[in-house]
Formats: structure tokens, sequence, C-alpha cells
């Protein structure tokens, strides 16, 4: 995961998300399941995160995104933010808590650093949506 995420961008105009929303969300969706030690080893392991637990943080930036929304820089710095921010740590919570594993927190853990504006966080909702697109509906 973290070669995945190392540089991770939700700009528009570095043209990366393209290859985020498609190829490199699927690469995520497999790690988060575990996809390719299955694959692999033919045993079943459990996925680092269950989709129930993953959608409650889906549904967390979902409500932030829309408290951005039409607010200028300065009011998404101050209303906003910090509680991006404060998802780390409810995302070592969860990991302590064992709800998820090491790589749902470096996916979360990169993308909140990456997060400065209303509109990256957008695209961030946007990875998360995508990510959940290539989990296994059960």
């Amino acid at each position: 995961m973290k070669k995945l995420v190392e540089n991770i961008s939700f700009e528009e105009e570095d043209g990366q998300l393209e290859e985020l929303f498609g190829s490199k969300a699927e690469e995520m969706a497999k790690l988060l399941n575990n996809r390719e030690r299955k694959e692999i080893e033919g045993k079943d392991y459990e996925p680092d995160i269950s989709t129930t637990q993953y959608r409650k943080f889906y549904e967390k930036i979902l409500e932030l995104n829309e408290k951005a929304k039409g607010l200028d820089e300065v009011a998404f710095k101050i209303k906003v933010l910090p509680f991006v921010k404060m998802l780390n740590s409810k995302v070592q919570y969860s990991k302590e808590r064992k709800h998820s594993g090491s790589h749902f927190v470096v996916l979360m853990e990169t993308s909140i650093k990456a997060v400065s504006s209303a509109h990256e966080l957008q695209n961030f909702k946007y990875l998360l949506e995508s990510i959940i697109g290539y989990m296994p509906k059960k």
C-alpha cells in the first residue's frame, strides 16, 4: 500500500486522478481485501477492513465534504480541515480495536495528509468511492 500512496495527490493539475481512481484504486481494494494472498496461497484471509467499517469512514468523509461545499478557503481551513485531520485518531482507534489493519491505516493517513482544500477533500471522497467499487459485495 505504501508504494501506491507514497506520492498521492488530489490536485487535478498533476494528471494523477485518472490512474488514482482507476488502476490504483483497484490495487488498493485488492490489498484491503487480502485478495492477492487468497489467490496466491489459496487460503482465506480476513480483509484488512470490513466493508461495513470502510463505509463508516467513507460516510464521515462524505459528511465533511458536504460541510465544505460553498466555503471559501479560509472558512474551510477553520470549519472543516481540523475534523479531516482528526480522522487520523479515529483510524488509529479502529486499528487498536482490530477493526482495521495496516493497509487501511497507511491509505487513510497518507490521504488525509494530502488534503488541504475543499477540492482535495472532494477528490479524496472520489478515491474512497472508487476503492469501494472494487471491493467485493458479500
